[in-house]
Parts: structure tokens; sequence; C-alpha cells
């Protein structure tokens, strides 16, 4: 990328980002701006056909109507409210599955059901069939089949073929026509279908739904079908199992003995509880009946008459004895209270008692030997339990191992039959889905038959053609904006060259150059030219002519007051406009009053000679070279005074940068000043001749001018480079051939156009 170069004592450089200077770069949306506005016309034109076009296509294109239903996938269908059908696989529509659901309405078999339905003659009924048919690589196809028919006639088809023919035409029709779309994230496909007939639009559609829901109640019916096939022969199976596994355990239990009761245990089990219990019961009674043995063993040993207490309520013999020493015991006491302790019936009752008390005992005894002998009796039923518990046991032991066995059996059992009641189960529920076909999708909006079409639509074509046209225009506009590469503004001159623009030359037009008056006959030693050569002096208040009184001030400025002054004009390249400023400006400084010659120096071109003065035949390159007289050669413009040394005819050397730098060169120009106040001098362009670098020592300044958008501004910056003598001579830059309609859109900060408006008044 150019930066942007400086004036120096060395010539023309590059000012690049120094250390210590902020690199960032800043955006300019003012230039953007005014980009934008430069380019609105190859926007907005682009814009308008691009509305064209959508009108056009608007026009051309044939309607075509669009239709839609739309069905709702369940992923459980209900009969009525006693009967529930559901789907075989219990997993919920996810997203993949209304994917697939959507693949099922695109596959084939749908697609031929719908021709079957609808008619295959009704669905090519079409203008759009051979267009969708001849669309993409079938169209390639059909190119390549037509040629290969002409170099090879076809062979006449079969009406088979012919029937093929139409019903791949058909298929191919309705897959490109047809529309699926999910309705967010339900479980509804809308089912659309394109048509140019309203009636066949909503037709097909709806045969789309019906072969759907049909093709689901089918695969239902033929899944369940499949299933109650496959069911039976197992079921068959299983039940055979099932009787000879319970065959088996039947005939275990009667090998083994493995008798069981009406509660499911075994015999040997039960009578070994039984045996059990009476044991423990057994035990009970031995120890209640050892207990009261050695009570009554103590209570007799220790002669305690008090302690038999719950014997002797039980027994009624030593109740009765109890009773009679107890009325003996108390008439003793009464007695020896009143006849003393020693009276013989005090004694005789005495006696009495001790025999009641013997009799007692004596009884006691008799009790205690129907204890023990109670005891006896339940410690040998003990013993007998506990042998016939153990003869058990030892028996249960070879029946608990047969168990184990009989268990295993049991499992197997158990099993086969819990399989052939569940396959049993599956078998009647597939019959049932037989005989009620329930499917997984229903209608749950019909196409109707639509009553505008769906495309082209007259908006949306022009809102779409525009918007192409527009991007077309703007990308237009962005190429001619990269590609324009000159001058265009006087801040592009001052910031890449850092030299000032002296002015604007506006571009003249055919008419206002029609307006200046022509030329009498003019004599051999007299300058004449164009209407372009002398605009400048017959429109002296023209914005053209503003800008030649700037180039004075700027030359005046720059010289200063020395004399002659000796300006040179220069360009980069040939057809910018020099040789026309140069001739206007120099007759602008004759008109003024002051002495001014003009030199053609462009002795290889020799283009402003050739306008003035067409007719001489000897100029600069006979003064230079062979010594001609100044006098001889010069010509005076009589309208202002101007002096002109054309370059002169028959130049037979092409050394021309040796006679411009040449001693001749300055002999003359000093020979001139001591006469003239100006000396302008046009020389030749800038880059293809190195005549300008070589004369430069003889120049006070030089003028540059670029044309106005045609000089790269690359092109210029490389001619400074290699030229840096004359870029550090030169004064400013005049950009010539300007359109001032224009110029305004390459400007950012002030609205040049309200200026033209305003300095209207200021030019003639």
């Amino acid at each position: 990328m150019l930066q942007s170069p400086k004036r120096s004592s060395g010539g023309l450089r590059y000012e690049g980002s120094s250390q210590g200077e902020s690199s960032i770069p800043s955006i300019d949306f003012s230039g953007m701006l005014a980009a934008v506005r430069r380019q609105m016309r190859p926007v907005l034109i682009g814009t308008c056909i691009g509305a064209a076009l959508g009108l056009a296509y608007f026009i051309a294109k044939t309607p075509v109507y669009f239709a839609g239903t739309q069905l709702l996938l369940d992923s459980k269908s209900k009969v009525n409210d006693e009967v529930a059908v559901t789907a075989l696989s219990e997993l919920g529509l996810d997203t993949g599955a209304v994917d697939s659901q959507v693949e099922v309405l695109k596959s084939m078999n749908i697609a031929n059901s719908v021709i079957a339905k609808v008619g295959l003659d009704r669905v090519l009924d079409d203008d759009n069939v051979q267009s969708a048919v001849a669309s993409g690589i079938s169209a390639v196809k059909s190119g390549i089949r037509a040629v290969k028919e002409a170099i090879i006639p076809p062979r006449k088809l079969t009406p088979a073929e012919e029937e093929a023919g139409k019903r791949e035409a058909a298929l191919l029709y309705l897959n490109n026509n047809l529309s699926l779309k999910r309705v967010g994230r339900t479980y509804v496909i809308e089912i659309g279908f394109t048509s140019t007939q309203a009636d066949k639009a909503a037709q097909i559609a709806n045969a789309y739904t019906q072969a759907y829901v049909d093709d689901q109640f089918s695969a239902n019916f033929d899944a369940t079908r499949r299933a109650s096939d496959w069911l039976l022969p197992r079921i068959q199976e299983l039940r055979q199992k099932a009787i000879e596994t319970d065959l088996a355990v039947q005939s275990f239990r009667g090998e083994k003995g493995l008798i069981t009761t009406s509660t499911g245990s075994l015999v040997n089990e039960q009578q070994v509880g039984e045996i059990n219990t009476q044991l423990v019961l057994a035990r009970s009674d031995v120890a209640r009946a050892g207990a009261k043995y050695d009570r009554i063993q103590s209570i007799i040993s220790s002669g305690q008459m008090d302690a038999a207490v719950s014997e002797a309520i039980d027994n009624p013999i030593i109740v009765e004895l109890r009773n009679k020493a107890t009325a003996a015991a108390k008439t003793e006491s009464e007695l020896a209270s009143k006849l003393g302790p020693t009276h013989y019936q005090v004694q005789r009752l005495r006696s009495d008692i001790a025999e009641y008390q013997r009799l007692i005992f004596s009884e006691l005894g008799r009790i205690a030997e129907s204890y023990r002998s109670e005891r006896d009796i339940s410690l040998a039923r003990e013993r007998a339990l506990e042998a016939q518990l153990k003869s058990q046991v030892g028996l249960s032991d070879v029946a608990n191992k047969d168990k184990v066995a009989l268990r295993e059996l049991e499992r197997e059992a158990d099993t086969y039959k819990n399989l052939y009641e569940t396959m049993l189960q599956r078998y009647q529920e597939s019959l049932q889905k037989q005989s009620f076909p329930v499917s997984e999708a229903r209608v749950i909006s019909v196409a109707v038959t639509p009553s505008l079409p769906a495309a082209p639509k007259l908006v949306l074509s022009l809102i779409l053609g525009s918007i192409v046209g527009f991007i077309g225009g703007a990308g237009y506009g962005a190429v001619r904006e990269l590609r324009d590469l000159g001058f265009r503004s006087a801040s592009q001159i001052r910031d890449l060259l850092r030299l000032e623009c002296i002015g604007v030359m506006p571009r003249i037009s055919a008419r206002q150059l029609a307006m200046v008056p022509p030329l009498s006959s003019t004599g051999p030693n007299q300058v004449g030219g164009s209407a372009m050569m002398r605009y400048g002096t017959n429109h002296i208040l023209s914005p053209f002519a503003e800008t030649l009184r700037s180039a004075k001030v700027a030359v005046d400025f720059a010289v200063g007051e020395k004399a002659p002054k000796i300006i040179a004009l220069a360009s980069v390249l040939p057809t910018e406009g020099k040789s026309t400023i140069s001739k206007n400006f120099a007759s602008m400084l004759a008109q003024l009053g002051t002495r001014t010659v003009l030199i053609d120096a462009d002795l290889r071109f020799r283009g402003l000679s050739d306008d003035v003065t067409p007719h001489a035949q000897k100029g600069l390159f006979h003064i230079l070279s062979e010594g001609e007289p100044v006098s001889s050669v010069m010509k005076v413009e009589p309208e202002t005074g101007l002096f002109f040394i054309p370059a002169g005819s028959d130049i037979g050397s092409a050394h021309t940068s040796n006679l411009v730098s040449s001693p001749a060169m300055g002999q003359l120009l000093a020979e001139i000043g001591t006469t003239a106040d100006y000396i302008i001098i046009d020389l030749p362009p800038l880059g293809p001749v190195v005549d300008v670098r070589a004369a430069v020592k003889y120049f006070d300044g030089v003028l540059f001018v670029l044309e106005w958008g045609a000089t790269s501004r690359d092109l210029v910056v490389d001619s400074f480079e290699a030229n840096p003598q004359v870029y550090e001579k030169c004064i400013g830059v005049i950009l010539n051939k300007v359109d001032t309609h224009r110029l305004h859109f390459y400007t950012s900060k002030v609205p040049q156009d309200g200026l033209h408006k305003k300095y209207a008044a200021y030019y003639g």
C-alpha cells in the first residue's frame, strides 16, 4: 500500500510509521460515505434493472398453486374406551422417528399409491411435467439422448416400455413438486404439492395423506399377521414343553415319594413338625411333674405342715385331717388355759393332734408317689418322641436332597408355563390387532383448492429482483471504486504527494467551445489555434480562467521577484491537457500585460505547435541545433501579445534530451529573459522520456498537470521518485478535465456542489 510522501532535500520519500508514533488505523466513515455517494448511480441502475427483470419474470412465469394438508403422527392410538391397541415399539416419537416418516412419505411406494389413486394420465396432465423432467441432470441426459437419436434412430418402444417411461416421468414430477415439512417441534407433518392446476394440487396433496394412512394400515396389519404367523408355532412348541416338564415333576415326586399335603409341604415334613411339637409338650410335662415331686419331697423331709398348702387344698382327706387337727388344737388351747397343761384331757388332745399330723404326712407321701409316677411317665414319653423325631429327621435329610432336584424341575416347568402364557397372550393381542387395524397417523387438516397462485408473487418478484440488482450494482460500483486509482480531489494530492493543488480545470464541453469566437485569418508569423487553446482568454470570468490566475499567484509566490520567471509545465502521460494549459496560461499572462514567451519544448510530439502554428517550419530545434536566430522563428499572438517559439518541423535528431539540456538552451533562455517577464515551457511527459529531467536545471519551477481520475496515483509517485529534481521544483498540481458535477462525490468534508452554486455569481 502506498504511504504518504514528503518533500525533503533529497526529493520524494514515503512517510512510514516511526518509533513512538501511533500506527493504529482509523476508520474513515466520511470517506466511506463519499464512496457510496459516488457509486450511487450504478447501484440505482442495477436495482432498477433487477426490478425490471423481476417484473418480467412475474409476467413470463406460469402461475403455480400450492395446496397443503397436515398429518399427526401418534405414538399410541385408541380404538375405543375398552380396547387399546399400542404400537409394536414402546419408544415415543422423537426427531429421528419423524424424519423417518418424512422419508416414508417421499418413498416410491407412496408415490405409486398416489399415481394409482389419482391416475397416471391425470398426473401427467400438467405443463410443468415436461419442465420437471427436463430439469438438471435430466436435461443433460435428454440432450445427449437427442444427439444419439439423431445419429442412431431409436427403436420403437413396446407398450410396456412406454408405460414405464410415463410412470418414471410421473414419479419424477411428484418428487420435484412435493414439499414435506415438520411443524415446529410437534409431531405434525405438513404435506404440500405445487401444480399449475389448483384442483390438481389439492387432489394430489390429499392423495398423499390417504396413501400414507393406507400404508400405515397395511404395515400394521402385515406386522400383526407376521407376528401371529411367527407366534403360533412357538406357542405350540412351548405348550408341549410345558406339558413335558410338568409330567417330569410329577414322575419325580412319585418316584422319590415326595408326597405333598393340601398346604403344599411334604408329608414327612409335616410329621417332623408334629413330632417336634409333641416333644416340646412332653418336655414341659416332664419338667412340671419333676418340679411337683421335688417340692413335695422337700415338704415331707422338712416336716413343715403349713408348707403343704396347695396339696392340702386339692386333697379332701388332708383338708378333713387339717380341720380336725385345727379343732383339737383350739380345744387343747382352751383346756390348757382352764385346766392347766398337765391335765389328762389336754394330754389326750395333744396326742390326737400328733396323730392327725402323722396321717397328713402319710397322705402327702402317697401324693408324692403319684407325682413320681407322673414324672416317670412324662420322661418315658419324651424319650419315645425323641427317638421318633430322630428317625423322621434322617428321612428328611434324604428328602431334602431329592427336593433340590425337584425344585430345579419345578423351575423349568414354571419357566415354560410362563413363556407359554405370555406368548399365548401376545398371540391373542395380535388377533385383536388384525380384527381392529389401527394407523399411527391421522389427518388433521385436509387440502382445499387454492384460489390464489403461490408463485410467482408480484411484490416478492420485485423485491428479489431489486435485491439481486442492488447486489449486482453494488458489486459493480465496488469494482469501479477499487479500479479508480487516479487523483480525484485536492486532498489526495496534498496527502499523497505533499504538494498543493493549485486548482481544478473543469471539463469544457463542445457547447462551451462553440461560444469561443473564431479567429480571423492569421499571418505566417502569428499564433492561432483551436477554440480550446483560446478558451481562457475569451472567458476571463470562468472557473477555467480563475484556475490560471491561481497558477500565476502560486508561481509568483514560489519564485518571488526573480525576472524572468522560467516555468515549465509537465505531466506524467500524454493527452492529460498539459499543452492546452500551457497555451492558455501563457496567453492569460500576456493578456495581463506581462511580457510572456511560450516555448514548445516537446520536440518529439509537437502537439502544441501543430495546433497554434501548423505551418511553422523553423522552431526550437533549429535554434538549438543549427543556431537559427530567435527572431526568425518567434511567432506572436495578436489578441494577447504572446510570443511563441514552436518546436519546428523536420527534427532529425532523436536525442532531444541533449538539446533541451544543452548550453544552447541556457543561452536561449538568457537571451529571451532580457526582454521577457515570464517564460513558459511546454515539456514532454515525464514518464516516457527524460527531457524534463535533463532540462529541469534551467527552470525556476514546474507546474504539474494531472488528468482528473485518469492518471494512476502509483504511476505519479513512481515518476516523482525517479525524478527527484523535478519534484523539488514542483510548485503545485493542476487537476485537468474535472467533471465539476461529480466533484462533490469525491470530497467528504466540504459540500462542493453547494459551493459552486454560491460561487456562480463570481463566474461569467
